[in-house]
């Protein structure tokens, strides 16, 4: 007879559920970016374009941000949309204040400390918009994307 530890199958079945978890964050990645950023990100033909490029992906993902953010605050009850929007202003300086340190204060070449900046910015702002989607996704919110 074979004795099976209870906490093996426990590692076993948190292994599969990391795995899935990597393999969707990566597939949710390229299923957010526009087809368009994909596409211009790919070619490079000057900083400016690259910058463009960038700057129209951040516009989109702050779109996306601020309708899951809308989202959210009407689920929630009058304590937690106090303490949530308190949590989302600190989250904006953290994120304001990491953009001005790499876009003013690093050294470098301003071509590579700008695409530095941008690159932060546009995937801490992803980022962000996908831990809010998780939050009303749990919450058993019908979350359609912005469009």
């Amino acid at each position: 007879m074979k004795i099976v530890r209870s906490d093996a199958i426990d590692v076993s079945r948190c292994i599969a559920v990391m795995v899935c978890f990597v393999s969707f964050s990566v597939g949710a990645q390229e299923e957010v970016y526009l087809k368009q950023f994909n596409k211009c990100s790919k070619i490079y033909l000057s900083q400016e374009v690259s910058d463009e490029c960038v700057n129209s992906e951040i516009s989109f993902q702050k779109k996306r941000l601020n309708f899951a953010y809308a989202r959210l605050m009407e689920r929630l009850g009058p304590a937690d949309k106090i303490y949530f929007d308190r949590v989302q202003r600190a989250w904006i300086s953290w994120r304001d204040a990491n953009y001005s340190f790499l876009a003013e204060h690093v050294a470098g070449e301003f071509s590579t400390t700008r695409t530095t900046s941008l690159q932060f910015l546009l995937k801490s702002i992803f980022d962000r918009a996908n831990e809010i989607e998780m939050i009303l996704d749990e919450a058993g919110a019908n979350l359609s994307h912005v469009k």
